[in-house]
């Protein structure tokens, strides 16, 4: 048993919340597919944490936590921010798309 393939926080101080799916065809090779996702978010958590006051850029997080995160695995994964605006990242498998919205009013 791995434990699942999916991952989490929610940084209420901030305002972010992440979310992470491990790719599960990893396990015909022997890998947990979740232990990458795990990884990923506690990595985001740092990368927010570290981060001086102000306004958290998802892409950068997750750009953050990618680099830091040293297992075998891939994953899909968003951060949103919530402030007075909405801004998220998400990164799928090995691609980056970045998307940034207006007032969230």
């Amino acid at each position: 048993e791995t434990g699942g393939e999916g991952a989490h926080f929610i940084c209420e101080e901030k305002g972010v919340i992440g979310v992470a799916d491990g790719v599960g065809g990893w396990a015909d090779v022997g890998v947990d597919a979740g232990e990458y996702a795990r990884r990923l978010m506690s990595n985001s958590i740092s990368a927010i944490e570290e981060d001086p006051e102000g306004l958290v850029d998802p892409a950068k997080v997750l750009e953050k936590a990618h680099s830091c995160t040293k297992v075998i695995g891939s994953s899909t994964a968003c951060i949103i921010a919530l402030t007075d605006q909405v801004f998220s990242s998400m990164i799928v498998l090995t691609g980056l798309w970045v998307q940034c919205c207006g007032s969230h009013d």
